[in-house]
């Protein structure tokens, strides 16, 4: 890596915890009056506040590089206060050769309703009962429009809309949104391949000990084009697949295109994302041979997230009996969750019948024992979240005792989780590392190229 460019990853900071939107929005403000900062509002949220983009530099080459595009994703945020900072007091940088244009929050109403966990609590119970994540049909990154074949998404939220018109605006070279992935090895997505990057972006991993995946583990259809590196998906390869493999699918997909899919399509350019963990487990590298079958694996999973979504339905119907006493924003965003839930467990279910009977890794079987555990602690969390809406409005024993009775189920699970996972916490300035890295080597390979 370039002199200059570990100059810049020296100066991270060393954060002890995320920042709210309120500490952002400061940052950005201080931000925009260093010379050669240039800003603009492109939209508003969802909950009528303003967008911010900033403007640097005035490079052949445009970027744009997207903070908080999930609403439990706050590292872009820290990300992009560094380096327009950075780049704003090293004019003798040039800005690397590149205009940059940077989003520091999109998503800005389910960040802040994200604020709970920002300071890394040490119980994963505290963290699911303060996490928020709009439901697929919801979010930024999947209600782009889109037309394919005889499916048709023109339903975008305000977010969506207003990166929409920056991308058809000013045509970046360089989109890169700025996710990270929780509780999995780091991996990249990509719009093309892009071999001679990868020796790179291997090595700043390896100095920030990130193991990278050698599965995608977000779709079954994903492409490897290296291990940690993966063709970036889009909708319509979800309908591709699902028409061949489970067509009854089809029917229950509710989504748009990503933002990735619908810039290749109608702008073109290289995009890329960096999937950074906050936690991570060494048993996810451990890709020995198990004692257990593949499919007895999937079914105990299948069984697990079956009497967990029992409960969970059971929960929720008691809840909506009080309905007009609940936060109508958790409550809508619990019920969606529950019922996107029911559709992948059906999936899962007609899936079993053609799942392989090879031996499962030992790391296959920690996924599907383990982390599958740890997804339903976050969704007995937003249930509980509910719950506590009423609670604190008095006059409701019935859900004030469901919420403790979920309480002591999540603090359970969470132990559970914690004992069989040795999780440990990933450092936010790796992360951030991790991801300012990667933007700073595709950029100069892009340039070069």
């Amino acid at each position: 890596m370039k002199k200059s460019y570990n100059d810049v990853l020296d100066d991270v900071p060393s954060y002890s915890r995320f920042l709210k939107v309120d500490e952002i929005d400061n940052l950005v403000n201080l931000i925009i009056k260093l010379p050669g900062v240039k800003h603009k509002v492109i939209g508003k949220s969802l909950n009528d506040e303003p967008l911010v983009m900033l403007d640097i530099g005035k490079g052949e080459k445009t970027a744009l590089i997207i903070g908080v595009p999930h609403s439990d994703e706050p590292l872009g945020s820290l990300v992009i206060t560094f380096f327009s900072r950075w780049l704003a007091t090293h004019p003798e940088k040039e800005n690397f050769g590149w205009r940059w244009l940077f989003i520091p929050m999109l998503e800005r109403r389910g960040m802040r309703l994200n604020e709970g966990w920002f300071n890394m609590p040490e119980s994963l119970a505290d963290m699911a009962k303060s996490n928020f994540r709009e439901p697929t049909e919801d979010q930024y990154e999947w209600t782009f429009p889109i037309q394919y074949n005889d499916y048709e998404w023109t339903k975008s939220r305000p977010e969506t809309i207003a990166v929409k018109n920056v991308l058809e605006q000013e045509k970046p070279d360089l989109l890169c949104n700025l996710h990270h992935c929780g509780f999995h090895n780091a991996y990249y997505y990509l719009s093309e391949d892009f071999p001679e990057i990868y020796p790179k972006l291997r090595k700043l991993a390896s100095n920030l000990r990130m193991s990278l995946s050698d599965t995608a583990p977000d779709v079954p259809f994903g492409k490897m084009f290296s291990p940690g590196f993966y063709q970036m998906y889009g909708l319509k390869d979800y309908l591709d697949y699902y028409s061949k493999k489970d067509p009854i699918v089809l029917t229950t997909i509710k989504r748009g295109a990503c933002s990735d899919e619908w810039y290749q399509k109608q702008i073109g350019g290289f995009s890329f994302n960096c999937e950074v963990p906050m936690y991570l487990s060494s048993k996810l590298q451990d890709i020995k041979p198990s004692d257990k079958s593949y499919k007895k694996v999937m079914e105990g999973r299948y069984r697990i997230k079956k009497n967990r979504l029992k409960y969970s339905i059971r929960l929720i119907n008691i809840i909506k009996d009080y309905s007009d006493l609940a936060d109508p924003l958790l409550l809508n965003v619990a019920e969606k969750h529950i019922a996107n839930a029911q559709n992948s467990l059906d999936h899962e279910k007609r899936a079993l019948k053609v799942t392989e009977g090879k031996i499962a890794s030992n790391a296959e079987v920690f996924e599907n024992e383990v982390i599958v555990d740890l997804f339903g602690i976050f969704f007995l969390g937003q249930i509980w979240r509910v719950a506590e809406s009423i609670c604190i409005k008095g006059s409701t024993p019935t859900i004030c005792q469901l919420m403790e009775t979920a309480d002591i189920e999540i603090k359970s699970l969470g132990k559970s989780v914690e004992e069989r996972g040795a999780f440990y916490h990933i450092p936010i300035r790796n992360s951030a590392k991790m991801q300012l890295g990667s933007i700073l080597l595709i950029s100069d390979a892009l340039k070069r190229k």
